[in-house]
């Protein structure tokens, strides 16, 4: 750490931080686009100038290391002016679109135009017009209103590792194209939009849904695979509309691949919300009692999955499933989470985000030994060889090898599982409570409650619990006059 005057304010900030990060710590906030602390600097669009005491010249801080006893201005005459000034040609040619426009209320050009700008142009020719084209399988780029600050080339080449995007031409004229005659068609498409400061760069699926000061937003953690990504949710009318990128500083967490970003509509539509028999609804009375009589007559039973729920709700449905089993005499339930390879294995990567494990709490699952020794594999063959007669599958499919009429399906949605089990009851989705999951690093992480559940409808852990409730059900003896 060392001392800074910021502002003739003296401040102790992080020595390893350049000056927009290490101001931003202390409330001081440097306006910047091209700027980005997890790429490389190029100090392209001239924002973020200050005065440094000593240095006669403007500075851009983005450029600028701390260093013990610097003294920099951010609110002078000069910096205004030429932030000023810098906002007047990004305004140029910058259409006026904030009505229509996917990034308004979100839009680093309007904060900043509203907070360094002039309040008017001296532009008096015609902007310029470029149509708008699709680059990608849900891209599409707005020329005119992209400022060229290069972030989107950055992040493809340095984190993607492809050159898609490339500047061309010169001047008035230059603009960021396609560099290739084939369509951007990778898994980071949603954070390309994101990380554009304007609304130059939109994506197909997204585009005019809604407005953002629509959404309730919560912190949450993307349950697409088990990196972990922090998100914001964006809920509206208890619909989950939007994962955003959540920065985390500390654990170097700035980006979100697209399976995570857009893998939404499962948990707004085709939701299970009854419970089945033989696929065909019922009523919970009916299926949580053959639940419980299927209980009692199973020689021993398994429960497949889990790894999707929260740290919270496994806890607690282990202790229900314990409790269970006391009830019924100390009978034998297995459990593994652990149900596919990716699962079994030391973690391994799709891209540089995105693992093959596609559970958000495989590793909490573990930590809470809810593991076999012999894995799904034994526990499979256990069933065919009838050792097993009784199946649990927690928000996963059936495997391949045991018979239906053996299992238990305990989902969110309507699925092939749902519908071929026995017996199905429905569940929460992680994002109707609050609770933690543990990624691949190990690292806990808590989320909050997005969205409201359907009045009725359980946690896994609750459908256990009623479960219990009813193998313990005590039936009063009917006495009459003799």
């Amino acid at each position: 750490m060392v001392k800074i005057k910021i502002d003739g304010v003296e401040y102790e900030v992080d020595e390893k931080k350049n000056l927009i990060d290490a101001t931003k710590e202390v409330g001081v906030e440097i306006p910047y686009f091209c700027y980005h602390p997890a790429l490389s600097i190029v100090g392209m669009c001239r924002m973020c100038l200050i005065e440094i005491e000593g240095v006669p010249r403007l500075q851009a801080a983005c450029n600028t290391p701390v260093k013990e006893g610097m003294g920099i201005i951010t609110k002078s005459d000069r910096v205004k002016e030429a932030r000023a000034g810098t906002m007047e040609f990004l305004l140029a040619n910058h259409p006026l679109d904030c009505p229509v426009c996917d990034k308004a209320g979100e839009c680093r050009l309007q904060d900043n135009a509203f907070g360094s700008g002039s309040g008017h142009s001296r532009f008096e020719f015609d902007k310029r017009n470029i149509p708008q084209e699709e680059i990608g399988t849900n891209l599409i780029i707005n020329h005119n209103r992209c400022i060229v600050c290069y972030r989107c080339v950055r992040f493809e080449e340095e984190k993607v590792g492809e050159s898609n995007l490339g500047l061309f031409e010169r001047g008035n004229h230059s603009i960021i194209g396609l560099a290739k005659s084939e369509p951007i068609d990778h898994n980071y498409q949603g954070a390309l939009a994101d990380i554009c400061p304007v609304g130059a760069l939109l994506n197909n699926k997204t585009l005019f849904k809604s407005r953002v000061w629509w959404y309730k937003s919560h912190k949450s953690v993307c349950h697409g695979c088990s990196t972990g990504c922090n998100v914001t949710t964006n809920v509206r009318d208890n619909k989950m509309y939007r994962y955003m990128v959540r920065e985390n500083y500390d654990q170097g967490m700035f980006f979100l691949c697209d399976k995570g970003r857009f893998d939404l509509d499962w948990m707004n539509q085709n939701r299970l919300h009854s419970y089945l028999e033989a696929g065909n609804p019922s009523t919970s009375k009916e299926v949580i009692s053959k639940i419980a009589d299927r209980m009692r007559e199973a020689k021993s039973i398994a429960v497949l999955g889990g790894a999707h729920e929260s740290n919270e709700t496994l806890e607690s449905l282990k202790k229900g499933f314990e409790l269970v089993a006391r009830e019924l005499g100390g009978k034998s339930i297995q459990w593994e989470s652990r149900v596919t390879d990716a699962q079994n294995k030391e973690t391994e990567q799709v891209d540089f985000l995105l693992t093959k494990d596609n559970h958000p709490n495989t590793k909490g699952a573990v930590d809470l030994g809810i593991t076999t020794t012999s894995g799904i594999s034994g526990i499979v063959n256990a069933v065919k060889s009838g050792a097993i007669d009784l199946v649990f599958v927690l928000k996963e499919s059936i495997p391949e090898g045991i018979d239906p009429a053996k299992v238990i399906s305990f989902d969110t949605n309507l699925t092939d599982a749902a519908r071929n089990a026995s017996l199905a009851a429905p569940i929460q989705i992680f994002a109707e409570s609050a609770g933690s999951f543990t990624n691949k690093n190990g690292l806990r992480q808590n989320f909050e409650q997005s969205m409201n559940p359907i009045k009725g409808l359980l946690t896994v852990a609750g459908v256990v619990d009623l479960i219990f409730q009813k193998l313990t059900e005590k039936v009063e003896a009917s006495v009459g006059n003799r």
